[in-house]
């Protein structure tokens, strides 16, 4: 029986995941304060800014959807990569990604 060694894919995806996720994170953290202070109508007020208001919750809404989309398809992808795979095939898989 051949030898089993980790998959370089499944450790170059746990990579990716482990440097986008506080990344996506920091983003959300960062739209979220202005977006909340903006809502206690203290920073601005008038119809000007309660249509600024909503396209503002709009492209906060779309980043965190987009954000959390992209984490989900890589926690899913990693979940469909095998953790082990023979030598052979790692060093395949190293030389068609470039691993």
């Amino acid at each position: 029986m051949p030898e089993m060694v980790p998959n370089p894919l499944r450790e170059a995806l746990q990579d990716a995941l482990r440097t986008i996720e506080p990344l996506i994170h920091e983003m959300r953290d960062a739209l979220n304060a202005p977006a909340k202070n903006f809502h206690t109508g203290r920073i601005w007020t008038g119809p000007v800014a309660k249509t600024f208001d909503g396209e503002l919750d709009r492209h906060n809404g779309r980043v965190q959807h987009a954000g959390e989309t992209i984490l989900n398809d890589l926690r899913w992808q990693i979940t469909r990569t095998a953790a082990e795979v023979t030598e052979q095939q790692a060093l395949e898989i190293s030389r068609r990604y470039d691993l």
